[in-house]
C-alpha cells in the first residue's frame, strides 16, 4: 500500500502541473475548450477514485483531506460549464497549496507504513531494554504493546493503547516527578490542568539536560500529540464501552499512538545518543 500511495500521489501532482501549464497557455479569457475541461474532470476523478483512497489507506483522516476535497469539488464545478481562466488559475493554486499541506502528514504515514523492520526493531529493542532497567513496570507495558501489535490475530487494541499510555506516563513520572516540574523556574500550569502535562515534563527533562529550545520542539510536539491521541482513543473506547465492553480502538489509531510514544521515549531515554 505504501508504494501504491507513493506512485498515485506523484502521478496526481504531475497531472496538476500539466493542467496548470495547459491552462496558462490558453489565451482565452474563458475556458471553454473541451479538452481542457475534460483534463480537469480526469484530474478530479484521479484524486477521488485513486489517490484519496490510497491516502486514507495509509492513515490520512477525513479532517486532513477536507481542504483538498473542497478544492477538487470546486475544480469539478468549473469544468462543468464555461468559466473564467482566472477562476481555474485560482483553484489550481489552492489545490497545490492543499497538497503542500498534506505532504508532511503523508510522509509521516508512509514512514510508518513502510515496514523497515530491521531499523524499527533495533529502536524498539533499545527502548524496551532501557525501560526494563529504568522503570520495569513501564517496560512490561511496552513489551505487552509490542506483543499485541505483532499478533496478527488480535482484533481488540483498546488494551494496547492503555499499555502505550502507561509506558510513557510512568517513564515521565520517573524522570520528572510532578513536584520537581512544578518547582522549576518559570513553570505555570496550563489552563484547566491540575498537574504538569506530558509536554511540560518533556520540556523539564530536556531543559535539565541542556537541550536547546529548538531541539526540544520536536519531542515536545510529539508529547502533545500523544496527549491528544490518547485522549481521543480513550474517549472513543469509553463511549463505545457504553454499548459493548468488547469494542476497541482501531489498530490504525493505536499504531499512530505508538509512533509518537516511540519518538518521545527514544528522545527521553537517549536511544539515539
Amino acid at each position: 500500500m505504501a508504494e501504491v500511495a507513493l506512485d498515485s500521489w506523484e502521478d496526481l501532482r504531475s497531472s496538476v502541473n500539466q493542467l496548470q501549464k495547459a491552462i496558462s497557455r490558453s489565451s482565452a479569457t474563458h475556458i471553454n475548450t473541451q479538452s481542457l475541461k475534460e483534463a480537469a474532470k480526469r484530474l478530479v476523478q484521479q484524486y477521488f477514485r485513486v489517490v484519496r483512497p490510497d491516502l486514507e489507506g495509509i492513515g490520512i483522516d477525513e479532517s486532513e483531506l477536507s481542504g483538498a476535497d473542497a478544492e477538487m469539488q470546486a475544480l469539478l464545478g468549473l469544468a462543468a460549464s464555461r468559466n473564467r481562466k482566472s477562476s481555474y488559475v485560482a483553484v489550481i493554486r489552492n489545490v497545490r497549496t492543499q497538497f503542500d499541506e498534506l505532504e508532511p502528514a503523508r510522509e509521516l504515514r508512509l514512514g510508518q507504513a513502510r515496514t523497515e523492520t530491521s531499523v524499527r526493531s533495533i529502536v524498539e529493542t533499545q527502548i524496551l531494554e532501557t525501560l526494563r532497567q529504568l522503570v520495569p513496570s513501564a517496560g512490561l507495558s511496552y513489551q505487552q504493546a509490542l506483543n499485541d501489535l505483532q499478533d496478527e490475530t488480535r482484533v481488540s487494541f483498546r488494551g494496547t493503547a492503555n499499555e502505550l499510555r502507561e509506558a510513557l506516563r510512568e517513564t515521565l513520572d520517573h524522570l520528572a516527578p510532578d513536584g520537581d516540574v512544578e518547582a522549576s523556574g518559570g513553570f505555570k500550569l496550563e489552563k484547566n490542568r491540575t498537574k504538569p502535562t506530558q509536554k511540560q515534563k518533556v520540556r523539564y527533562i530536556l531543559r535539565s539536560r541542556g537541550v536547546s529550545g529548538t531541539a526540544r520542539q520536536t519531542p515536545e510536539a510529539a508529547a502533545s500529540l500523544v496527549d491528544e491521541l490518547t485522549a481521543s482513543v480513550t474517549r472513543a473506547s469509553f463511549e463505545r464501552g457504553n454499548l459493548s465492553a468488547h469494542i476497541a480502538s482501531t489498530e490504525q489509531e493505536v499504531r499512530q499512538l505508538k509512533m509518537y510514544v516511540d519518538s518521545v521515549l527514544a528522545e527521553l531515554l537517549e536511544i539515539h545518543a
